[in-house]
């Protein structure tokens, strides 16, 4: 009986620590590119908590080779002329600049989908996130959908999409 629980209290261990660190390198992330998100939510209208869950969802909040050689936070499929170079074979995912460059061409991408004009005005995250689904960008999209909502919803990313009206404009 002792055998088998030193085991489980080492598994129950190591599994609380990796969910930690999963915790904190989203944290990290969040702090580290919410204020793009704001900025693109200005320039495009779509909400900053969608923008950036996405890329936590498809980034792994950074963590994946994309995001970390190509600045691809977003699975985005193009051209890229460095993947040989940077990984040792081809890869259909874009390389961008920069991060503001790959969050800006996202927000580029979904101002072009059909739903956009419609959703302008309207700051419901489920709303976006929804239209964004059905609209072909995950391949898995109820699957997807429920991790972007579930990541908006675990880090209050919603309290992002508040836009203060500035005193002097009233």
């Amino acid at each position: 009986m002792r055998l088998i629980r030193i085991p489980i209290l080492f598994v129950l261990f190591f599994s609380l620590s990796v969910f930690s660190y999963g915790q904190d390198n989203i944290e990290l992330y969040i702090q580290k590119y919410n204020g793009l998100a704001i900025n693109m939510m200005h320039l495009y209208n779509i909400p900053a908590s969608v923008t950036l869950s996405i890329a936590i969802v498809e980034s792994g909040a950074g963590s994946s080779v994309l995001g970390r050689k190509f600045h691809n936070h977003f699975g985005i499929t193009g051209k890229n002329f460095n993947a040989v170079k940077k990984l040792g074979h081809r890869s259909k995912y874009k390389e961008y600049d920069s991060d503001t460059a790959s969050y800006q061409h996202f927000c580029e991408v979904i101002a072009h989908k059909s739903f956009f004009h419609n959703l302008i005005d309207n700051p419901d995250y489920k709303t976006w996130v929804t239209a964004i689904g059905k609209s072909g960008y995950a391949n898995s999209s109820l699957h997807w959908k429920k991790k972007v909502l579930s990541t908006i919803r675990h880090y209050n990313l919603q309290r992002l999409d508040i836009i203060e009206k500035d005193p002097l404009n009233k």
